[in-house]
């Protein structure tokens, strides 16, 4: 029974040590990543961004392409279907 109870501790550290370094390290990487992506000047670079895509848009004759037009025309009056405006 000893060594059972020996055998079993050290299988269950070594599993302990092996999901610490692995999974654990793995979580803390895309948190720190996830973190990057949500800052301040992330943020006020994809706005920055965005305003620019909008500013060239609102130059062009066209903005959407035919088919992106009626899929999204399908879109919004399914929507507005749904909520009972007409």
């Amino acid at each position: 029974m000893k060594q059972f109870l020996i055998k079993t501790s050290i299988i269950f550290i070594f599993t302990f040590i092996l999901i610490r370094f692995t999974l654990i390290s793995l979580i803390n990487d895309y948190e720190a990543k996830f973190s990057e992506s949500l800052s301040s000047s992330s943020l006020v670079e994809l706005k920055s961004t965005i305003m620019d895509e909008i500013k060239e848009s609102n130059n062009r004759d066209q903005i959407l392409y035919k088919k992106d037009a009626e899929i999204l025309g399908v879109f919004i009056k399914k929507i507005l279907i749904e909520l009972n405006l007409k």
